[in-house]
């Protein structure tokens, strides 16, 4: 179908939801402080100024300073909820799902700026201090400056310690819908989590198969030993539930890469997309793989693949996230047994949604969205 078929098949879908259908979800495990910021060009008096509108145009003044100095100005336009977990569970409370949301969010109280989980989670877990990231943002991207030193509190140590032990996390899983376990490259503790999940909690826990959702987060950082290592640990999970693994189009090249294989050329982003979901579904054995781009977004599933236009929006009024929204109307969608393709463009309009005006939508609104499209 075409892309105003499929936005109006979505949009009843999300319509025809239950009111009662608020599934468990476990969400977790970072937690960070985000200060979305610009970057001053040009200023003309204490109240007014021009930001950079491009990387381009900021990294050509930081290259003319080098030899030099320079001084740049930095104006905080919004302190938020940060980290992959917390804003995915964020957009699926308003989802109205019953979300426990687990990570870093404070040492011995939650963080004020986490107020929207406290409020409208189900449960939360804090597991330590939350880390924090600067984002500039422009235009055509973001700059992430990120302090990541308290994501070496996320361990199964930790874990244990705050969730119960192992009856406690047991507890958590034994009954939810879905997980999501995301931003695997800050946590460095990530691996041994899921190796132990996969072989102290989850065999014979449950007859059913939960899905569970993986999002590496730009794993460009870590070695590629450590990505394999990744990918069998995740492989073991695999035996007990369903993984749902969540890539933008950098980290689906490079996974390709890790697994021996290239970037497919196509006709379209999402063509190619839609290949190398395929590609890296069939090698790692993962019931589904789904890649979201700048302007569209394919997945593949057991007996399937599909990709679908999106819904870009040339002057966003905030980009942190954006991502994270896309995951989470994807996996909401197949949560409440939408079918994949329609998921595709459940997901860009949350997203789309977020972008043009800072707020997680709920299900009607994202049904409106897409009826819009339609």
């Amino acid at each position: 179908m075409n892309h105003a078929e499929l936005c109006r098949a979505a949009s009843g879908s999300v319509r025809s939801i239950p009111a009662a259908f608020k599934p468990e979800v476990v969400v977790g495990f970072d937690g960070f402080i985000d200060s979305i910021i610009d970057v001053v060009e040009t200023r003309q008096d204490g109240a007014v100024y021009k930001p950079f509108t491009t990387i381009a145009e900021y990294g050509k003044r930081v290259n003319d300073a080098a030899g030099k100095s320079a001084n740049f100005e930095l104006v905080v336009k919004q302190r938020k909820i940060g980290g992959n977990g917390p804003i995915m569970a964020n957009a699926l409370c308003s989802y109205d799902f019953a979300v426990t949301a687990i990570g870093i969010l404070g040492e011995n109280v939650v963080d004020t700026v986490f107020s929207p989980l406290t409020t409208r989670a189900k449960r939360v877990i804090t597991l330590g201090t939350a880390a924090s990231t600067d984002a500039l943002e422009f235009t055509d991207g973001k700059l992430m400056m990120v302090k990541q030193a308290p994501m070496s509190e996320v361990t199964w140590a930790r874990l244990l310690e705050r969730c119960g032990g192992l009856d406690g996390i047991k507890a958590l899983l034994r009954s939810c819908q879905g997980v999501c376990t995301n931003n695997w490259t800050m946590t460095s503790g990530m691996t041994e989590i899921w190796q132990k999940l996969a072989s102290d909690v989850l065999p014979g826990l449950r007859t059913d198969r939960p899905l569970w959702f993986i999002d590496l987060a730009d794993p460009a950082k870590r070695t590629r030993e450590d990505i394999q290592g990744a990918l069998d640990a995740l492989r073991s999970l695999q035996r007990s539930v369903d993984i749902v693994l969540g890539l933008n189009e950098a980290e689906c090249r490079q996974i390709l890469g890790v697994l021996g294989e290239a970037w497919p050329t196509a006709a379209s982003e999402w063509e190619s997309a839609r290949l190398g979901c395929v590609t890296i579904r069939a090698k790692l054995g993962f019931s589904r793989v789904v890649c979201h781009l700048v302007r569209s977004a394919a997945c593949a599933w057991d007996g399937g693949s599909a990709g679908a236009e999106g819904f870009f929006e040339p002057r966003p009024l905030i980009t942190t996230g954006a991502g994270d929204h896309f995951n989470a109307g994807f996996f909401a969608g197949l949560l409440a047994g939408i079918h994949p393709e329609q998921c595709l463009v459940i997901g860009g309009a949350t997203s789309g949604y977020y972008v043009r005006s800072g707020i997680s939508p709920a299900r009607s609104q994202v049904s409106e969205f897409l009826q819009k499209y339609a």
